[in-house]
């Protein structure tokens, strides 16, 4: 049996993955070839996999429009976790406008397309801090938290319009300080584990301690926050579904569900990461065989 775990031939991109270790003792262990293919190398033949995993191809935002061509060559490949279609539709967080029309508690986003629209929709916000986003990026890039009458809020978004993105609006959830935020890992539907997640952005645009550093720690899931990661993996995979992205009685190969407690201490969805994301293998001793697991459920159907 091969698989692919598709990556990047930036080693800069990838030099911090945590899973990589685990994953590869964990696939070897199983008897189960696995292969690091960058996503970029052009002389790889993919169809030549019995499964393929997009895991870390993490320069995709500074290549956005060479990786979304990459990924349209792929449509229609059944071996692909997950599906292509999907993670397109993931790659742009107005995904979460869809997630909210099903139910899921996520937190209150606009999405604009002017700064017009991003004056007016600032002013709408009741929080004393917003943060400022594109709806496609990642590790915190052109993202800042300010306070809302701070000029430089202004410049990110027009920074982010420049680049031809959609800016995102959100109010600054405090108790993130405090309390960070909780990432919960799903393999085939089922929850495997959770951590926690400390604040990664401080006041006036910047990052806590000068750089972005991910502060990681094993946690058991609070029950209110469970209820809103089940909400969030029911309502992707129903979209799925729906859209036959994956058949009728399929799961999600993967997801990520990260979720924070609004002023009010209500648990609200930040994100739902179904491509990519990092699993933080490390704050489980059984989450790298669970992987292993959910593949060899796809390797046998």
């Amino acid at each position: 049996m091969r698989v692919a775990f598709v990556t990047t031939s930036d080693l800069d991109a990838i030099h911090d993955d945590v899973d990589l270790p685990l994953q590869i003792i964990a696939f070897a262990n199983a008897g189960i070839d696995l292969v690091q293919a960058a996503w970029e190398d052009e002389t790889i033949a993919w169809d030549s996999f019995d499964l393929i995993v997009v895991r870390s191809p993490w320069n995709y935002v500074e290549k956005l429009d060479a990786f979304r061509k990459w990924l349209g060559d792929r449509r229609g490949l059944r071996t692909f976790h997950n599906p292509v279609e999907l993670i397109d539709w993931n790659i742009d967080k107005r995904y979460l406008a869809d997630l909210a029309q099903r139910g899921v508690p996520v937190v209150p986003t606009a999405f604009v397309y002017s700064i017009e629209e991003f004056r007016s929709a600032a002013a709408s916000l009741g929080s004393a801090e917003i943060v400022v986003k594109p709806s496609v990026s990642a590790g915190s890039r052109l993202t800042g938290r300010f306070l809302k009458a701070d000029r430089a809020a202004e410049l990110l978004a027009s920074e982010i319009l420049a680049n031809d993105l959609t800016v995102m609006l959100q109010p600054f959830a405090a108790r993130i300080d405090s309390e960070g935020e909780i990432g919960t890992v799903l393999f085939d539907g089922m929850i495997s584990h959770s951590f926690n997640k400390a604040a990664l952005l401080a006041e006036g645009g910047q990052l806590v301690g000068g750089e972005y550093q991910e502060q990681i720690t094993s946690v058991r899931t609070p029950d209110d926050v469970r209820v809103v990661v089940d909400a969030a993996a029911n309502a992707a995979t129903e979209i799925a579904r729906e859209r036959s992205w994956i058949s009728t009685h399929e799961q999600l190969l993967y997801g990520r569900y990260d979720v924070v407690r609004l002023d009010d201490g209500s648990p609200a969805l930040l994100e739902a990461e179904l491509f990519e994301p990092c699993f933080f293998l490390p704050t489980d001793v059984d989450a790298a065989d669970r992987v292993v697991g959910a593949v060899l459920r796809r390797l046998s159907a």
